[in-house]
Order: structure tokens, then sequence, then C-alpha cells
């Protein structure tokens, strides 16, 4: 894909990866990525990541693209009271994360996570995040989806309690990771953290589920995570086999605390 569109790049080089599902593709060059934009292939709210800046950002953001958007016309000056303006149309668009079952889908819209509800492909007591929220919170208690489903919230035992407090969702962290089954060293993202492990997108599984590695990861700075070695084992391999979640086996006491108080 070649930069034919009339905005000029500086150091148009293929450093960009975009976030799609629970992967990534990519390396994109910036004029790669505003054709896709212009074709509608992706959208400005869309994620993007380059290692310049070392973390994930809305395309829109991103101080690459942001430069070459253009500034909104000003509305002329109404000789007559007009009607309040419509709903902005990027409220549809929001972006829905859910987790169920061990395992983190998405993103989905409103309107794509109501579809799954109505249809029992998730329960009231899946977990959801987006970018507005600061933890993860049963679906069932979010008002967007309150009105999807009238059936009245099951009687949970405290065996029910026990086991859901057992898979509460870890806190989104989007971290660079590099990883070693012991044989070769290879790099990926991290997904999501808890004290007890993470997720991690790479391009190939280092090994199978039971399998030692070891992380070194390097969250950004807005987390006031430090950098962290931890070791452990494979638990469970994403179906498209393009990451896979950790569970720590050694962890420093200093790391453990840190990730308790960012969960906080």
């Amino acid at each position: 894909m070649e930069n034919t569109n009339t905005i000029q790049f500086q150091d148009d080089q293929a450093s960009f990866f975009l976030a799609e599902g629970q992967s990534y593709i990519g390396p994109f060059k910036a004029s790669e990525i505003y054709a896709m934009i212009e074709s509608k292939k992706t959208s400005w709210v869309d994620y993007c990541y380059r290692e310049k800046e070392g973390n994930w950002m809305r395309i829109a953001d991103h101080p690459v693209f942001k430069a070459i958007q253009a500034e909104p016309p000003k509305p002329p000056k109404p000789k007559i009271q007009a009607p309040p303006p419509p709903p902005r149309a990027t409220e549809s668009l929001i972006k829905w994360f859910v987790y169920q079952n061990d395992t983190q889908t998405g993103p989905y819209t409103t309107a794509d996570v109501a579809r799954l509800l109505a249809s029992h492909q998730v329960s009231e007591s899946a977990f959801v995040w987006q970018e507005k929220f600061t933890e993860w919170k049963p679906l069932g208690q979010v008002d967007d989806f309150k009105t999807s489903s009238q059936k009245p919230a099951p009687v949970q035992t405290e065996a029910k309690k026990q086991e859901e407090r057992r898979t509460a969702p870890r806190k989104p962290l989007v971290a660079e990771a590099y990883l070693t089954n012991l044989k070769e060293v290879m790099t990926g993202i991290c997904r999501d953290i808890s004290v007890g492990g993470m997720q991690v997108l790479c391009e190939f599984v280092p090994g199978q589920v039971g399998e030692l590695i070891r992380l070194n990861v390097r969250p950004p700075e807005s987390s006031n995570l430090k950098p962290f070695v931890a070791e452990g084992v494979i638990v469970r391999v994403l179906e498209d086999k393009k990451g896979f979640s950790f569970r720590f086996t050694r962890l420093e006491a200093e790391a453990k605390s840190a990730i308790e108080r960012y969960i906080a």
C-alpha cells in the first residue's frame, strides 16, 4: 500500500501496530494507516502502538495523526433559536470488553453487547469494561444493559460467590514484555494483570500449557509500575494462537505490592 494520498508523512516507516480483538496486526506505515481510515477499514477511534511512544493510544490522539486532522468548521451564528444538536455519532462506537469464563473478548459496541446478552451468549454475571470505567463491573449492574434482560438476578449461593471472586477479572494493562522459554527470546504485549498472573499477546506461543517461561515486563510510565521480572507457567493458549495466559510462580515482593496497589 503506497502513500498515494495528499498527506505527506515524515519518516514514513513501518513502525505502527493496530489493535485487533485480542491480538494486533502490523507493522504499518503512517500513510498505510491513513489510507485504511480513508477506505473505512479502520477508524480514528481504534488503537495504535509505536515503540517510540511506548503505549497504546487512539489513532486520533497520536501526535503523528493528530497533526493532520483539520479543525472543525465554526458554525454560523444563528439568527433564531436553534434546536439542540443530535447526539454525537461516536457514542454508538463505544468500545466494550467482556470477561467471562476466565476469557476476555472485545472490543464490542453497546449494541453488540446487548445482542450477546439477549441471545444468552454472555450472562449478567459477566464483567464488562470500557475507557470511562476505573474497574470491571458486572454486566447486569451497568445501566446501558439493564433493559436487555428482564429476568431477575439469580440467588447466589456462597459457593457461587466464591467462584466469582476467584474468576474476578484482571485490571487492563498494556505493557511491553520480553519473554523466554529458556531456549529463545521473543517479544510480546501484556494485556491484563493481576497478582496471580497476566495475559500476553505475541506472534507465536513460546510453548505448551504447563511449560515454564520467564517475563521481563516494561509497563508504561502512566501505570506507575516499575519494570519487573516474573517466572511462571503457561496455563491457557488463546484460540487464535496469538497469545496465552500466564500464572506467576515466582514474583518479587516489591513487584507484587506494586501490582496490588495498581489494581486497588
